[in-house]
């Protein structure tokens, strides 16, 4: 009896996601270009692409839940299928074909991605999004929780509610936007980038290509933009009440007596792109790169 008592007492002790859990690992073939979606509401999700011609699920899964690893070669589908508790934690990790086109959920799970070379899709609500790698076409989106993407092209979407957003040497046509969050952009070459936050900061620190478009819109979060010496915009900037520094050109004037609105419109070098800032409170800092 007090055998059995005290195997009791350290079940009840252990933590909730490692208690009862089951080891899995299944492998089915797939396209070297196919899709493969990937459903696991709780725990963590971890994908990395490879030259295998299959998929292969491997980790760990809650007691009673079941992996449902199914679909043919070109559309490939893994679900960790939970029983009586949905938020029971699975931990999986699923290697895919490199040049697979990947899509995501979870719900109270972190997720990360590298090595695919597809299109990337992933939903989370509570949890980080980790992207790393030349995917084309990417969109991560979290509610509670960093996004983060390496290496990305194509069109690139970025989403938080209450997290940070780091872009790093991207290429293409950018959008991304958090509520709560400080919002970095650094590195690579965008022929589009549309920046929005609300109370957390904005730094874009990238190339634009020629003839290329930005805009940021802040409410309370400051902004700072990094241009080479040489570069080539049409810029035109306004602010509510936040101040406006400008390393490339002229000051801003004031635009009211009544209130304290700022405007700052100029070209620098021989124009072609377009850059637009708008911000409430926050302060604008347009910076020349050293």
């Amino acid at each position: 009896m007090k055998r059995a008592a005290l195997a009791l007492v350290a079940a009840l002790a252990l933590p909730a996601g490692l208690a009862a859990q089951t080891t899995v690992d299944q492998k089915r073939p797939a396209a070297p270009d196919g899709a493969v979606t990937i459903e696991n509401m709780a725990g963590s999700i971890k994908v990395t692409g490879w030259d295998r011609a299959e998929v292969q699920v491997r980790g760990t899964i809650a007691d009673g839940a079941e992996l449902e690893l199914t679909g043919p070669e070109r559309q490939v589908h893994v679900e960790v299928a939970p029983e009586g508790n949905p938020m029971a934690k699975s931990d999986i990790e699923v290697m895919v074909p490199s040049g697979s086109s990947v899509s995501i959920e979870g719900f109270q799970a972190t997720i990360t991605v590298a090595g695919v070379a597809g299109s990337v899709k992933a939903e989370t609500v509570n949890g980080s999004i980790t992207h790393a790698g030349p995917s084309k076409d990417v969109s991560l989106q979290s509610v509670n929780g960093a996004v983060e993407t390496t290496k990305a092209s194509g069109r690139v979407n970025a989403e938080a509610v209450n997290g940070t957003i780091t872009v790093r040497d991207a290429s293409g046509e950018l959008e991304a936007s958090t509520v709560n969050g400080r919002l970095t952009v650094t590195g690579g070459s965008f022929s589009r980038a549309q920046i929005e936050t609300v109370s957390g900061g904005a730094r874009f620190d990238a190339a634009l290509s020629p003839k290329a478009s930005l805009s940021v819109e802040s409410v309370s979060g400051a902004v700072e933009l990094f241009f080479p010496a040489g570069f080539g915009g049409d810029f035109t900037v306004t602010t509510f009440s936040g101040a406006i520094t400008n390393e490339l050109g002229p000051a801003a004037v004031k635009t009211s007596t009544f209130t304290p609105q700022k405007e700052l419109s100029f070209t620098s070098g021989p124009g072609g792109g377009r850059v637009s800032v708008e911000t409430l409170s926050g302060a604008v800092h347009i910076r020349k790169r050293q």
